[in-house]
């Protein structure tokens, strides 16, 4: 897949990415809109989003052919899990900004997904376990990682005017803003010697896309059923 091919993909994707960069939810985390039980509300249907995680990455290394292109989603795993220290796993991250927000170790472990956030994750884990790993490569890397840092940046920035927050409180956050530029990078270099034609380009291009559109509606699911009062 030449640089040309990769720039206009995701020249394609900017309008739908931008859909979610200036989501009215993300827009209202990052002007810190929203009071303490609606950010509660929110870290509970992220929790489950963040839990699911490193099930599509695993479960899209299981269809990696050779260890070239599985090295990135393998990096990607271990980085996920603390890089070998579960204290700075990034579901122990996510669970201390939880925490710092009011909720219990068992309000997590009992989060229930609204309907959209569960099509979400059951969505993409489906389709990292039994479509091609292309297709899985583009959910993942064109389809998130590609504007993760832009996303999290803006929640980062928000949450670090809520009164009460440390940073210790949102490395979660932080963390994230450089370690998926990095991601996506070690994804493109594992998966351009795969596109090797227009079905190919197609299936990477139909993964980022249903990644994206997927994440539009875990928000908007989240502004039609958690926020509605302050949103609209």
């Amino acid at each position: 897949m030449d640089e040309m091919m990769l720039k206009q993909l995701e020249k394609d994707l900017l309008t739908k990415i931008d859909r979610i960069l200036s989501h009215p939810v993300v827009d209202a985390i990052h002007n810190a809109r929203l009071n303490i039980e609606q950010l509660r509300l929110f870290a509970l249907q992220y929790y489950i989003y963040c839990s699911y995680f490193p099930r599509f990455l695993c479960a899209c290394a299981a269809n990696i052919p050779d260890d070239n292109t599985r090295m990135a989603i393998i990096e990607n795993i271990w980085e996920e899990h603390g890089s070998g220290k579960l204290s700075g796993s990034h579901r122990v991250l996510f669970e201390k900004f939880a925490l710092s927000l009011g909720l219990t170790q068992n309000q997590l472990k009992e989060a229930h997904p609204i309907p959209s956030t569960l099509i979400n994750v059951e969505y993409l884990l489906n389709m990292c376990q039994d479509d091609s790993f292309i297709k899985s490569l583009g959910a993942l890397g064109p389809g998130t990682e590609f504007f993760t840092s832009q996303e999290y940046e803006k929640i980062y920035r928000g949450l670090q005017k809520v009164d009460g927050l440390t940073e210790d409180d949102l490395e979660f956050w932080s963390v994230h803003i450089t370690l998926d530029d990095h991601h996506y990078s070690d994804m493109l270099s594992s998966i351009r010697p795969w596109i090797r034609d227009e079905d190919d380009a197609r299936l990477l291009k139909e993964g980022a896309e249903r990644a994206i559109d997927l994440e539009i509606l875990f928000w908007d699911g989240l502004e039609d059923h958690i926020f509605p009062k302050i949103l609209k």
